[in-house]
């Protein structure tokens, strides 16, 4: 069943004004390389997943880069047949400078056996030639297709925040 459109904004509770809607602009385009999961049952009836990032690559706007082996995807199975997810991963850009990334989110199964997900994430970069991406705001969609289960694909979408 889909949602009703809101139609109240911030003056509905009180607010005097109400901020534009944010627009997106896609970011960067990164495909991770995973390898096998580690899967288990937990003490608390839950089930876990940990996929290992192995490396990959990344594209964004007047950079590129690689993912550094070591990081994880942390998936949890939810009741729905969903999964709450949480990445944590280093990319190296072409000129050395390191980014940690944090991307959460859920991701959904598909009836063709792909799951398709919605994230926010966090970039952590040292002051220099690309601190912007530290400052922004990101959502992200995620892509793990059927029969292929060594990458996953991201978008992260910037969305501008407001001085």
């Amino acid at each position: 069943m889909k949602p009703e459109t809101l139609t109240a904004d911030m003056t509905t509770l009180g607010a005097s004004r109400t901020l534009a809607a944010p627009t997106l602009t896609k970011a960067c385009v990164i495909r991770a390389d995973i390898g096998p999961a580690m899967e288990f049952k937990t003490t608390q009836g839950t089930t876990r997943a940990v996929f290992p990032i192995i490396g990959g690559e990344a594209v964004g706007v007047g950079w590129s880069g690689r993912v550094v082996p070591g990081g994880a995807d942390f998936a949890l199975a939810l009741p729905d047949g969903s999964y709450a997810i949480e990445a944590r991963y280093c990319l190296e850009l072409e000129d050395g400078t390191p980014v940690m990334v944090t991307n959460a989110g859920r991701m959904i199964g598909q009836p063709d056996g792909s799951f398709f997900g919605r994230t926010r994430a966090e970039l952590e970069v040292p002051e220099g030639k690309h601190s912007h991406l530290g400052s922004a705001v990101f959502f992200g969609t995620a892509l793990a297709e059927a029969g292929d289960d060594a990458h996953v694909y991201i978008e992260l979408w910037e969305a501008p925040v407001l001085p």
